[in-house]
């Protein structure tokens, strides 16, 4: 075994877009970190050339086991982990943890720029590996008659979400929601891998909202990502790397009168932006380059 990857579980979207859909072509193999049990997961380690520890932050004890039986030892993080998602951000403890793992390992990959800088405080070696997408076939014009915004993602964020309702519907559009739950009001489409793209394609507008706290501050963006990739325009708050990504045509807003006038200039255009957002990704942001990528920089 050259490689094994490490994480909590195989469902998270994290694994699955930053490990999971490369494992074949890197020759890998993943196991779950299990709440009991782990020890026989480390001893398997002892097996591998390289291990990837996949966003867990494990205890003293756990680490310790875990860095003894890796020969190499990666670690790979796509969130401001050493704050807590909701307020109050700051932990102790996670901290601990973070710049622990962060300073045992023989190299650690951050999801931007922001998340290598913190870890650089306690690293070796840091590189930036960006979360990256799958590109679809060539985007068609929105399907939907009315003018439709979209949001995807997760129920635990949907409270990024729920500020600027009021101004997507003052903008004149629809609400689709691509996730496990919905604001009141808006249409619900559970998510499919099968079908995410198609859905999103199918609207006029991509939403990013984040606020301006330790955690999202260190979110990859990889909403903006999808709405790129999907060929459509997007608005997004001013937070972290949405900053960086607007290059791609991301409209950024901070209100929800700013939100609301984002929104009513994107309808006015007509899509113009797609195109654009959708060669930024193709240039920048691709899963079929990274699976080449990471076989030249781990170790």
């Amino acid at each position: 075994m050259r490689l094994l990857v490490l994480t909590h579980r195989f469902s998270d979207p994290s694994f699955r877009v930053r490990w999971g859909r490369f494992l074949d072509a890197l020759g890998a193999e993943a196991r779950e970190i299990p709440a009991r049990g782990r020890r026989g997961v480390f001893r398997l380690a002892r097996e591998a050339e390289t291990v990837v520890l996949h966003r867990r932050l494990l205890t003293g004890i756990d680490f310790r086991r875990l860095r003894r039986a890796a020969r190499k030892l990666v670690y790979d993080f796509d969130d401001a982990l050493l704050y807590r998602p909701v307020a109050p951000f700051r932990s102790r403890l996670r901290a601990r943890r973070f710049f622990r793992t962060v300073a045992g390992a023989d190299l650690v990959l951050a999801g931007n720029r922001n998340l290598a800088m913190i870890a650089r405080l306690r690293a070796k070696r840091v590189l930036v590996v960006p979360t990256t997408v799958e590109i679809p076939s060539a985007p068609r014009p929105p399907l939907l008659p009315l003018p439709t915004a979209v949001w995807i993602g997760q129920r635990a964020t949907l409270p990024y979400l729920e500020p600027f309702v009021g101004a997507v519907l003052d903008a004149g559009y629809r609400l689709r929601v691509i996730a496990d739950a919905a604001p009141e009001g808006a249409e619900l489409v559970p998510w499919s891998r099968e079908t995410e793209y198609a859905r999103l394609a199918e609207c006029h507008v991509g939403l990013a909202p984040l606020p301006s706290d330790p955690f999202a501050r260190g979110k990859c963006g990889y909403k903006l990502l999808q709405y790129y990739a999907a060929g459509i325009p997007a608005v997004a708050s001013p937070v972290g790397v949405h900053r960086t990504l607007a290059e791609g045509g991301a409209l950024l807003a901070r209100t929800p009168e700013e939100w609301t006038a984002a929104l009513i200039l994107l309808r006015e255009e007509g899509g113009a932006r797609g195109p654009l957002g959708r060669a930024f990704v193709e240039r920048r942001y691709a899963a079929a380059a990274l699976a080449e990528r990471l076989k030249r920089i781990l170790p």
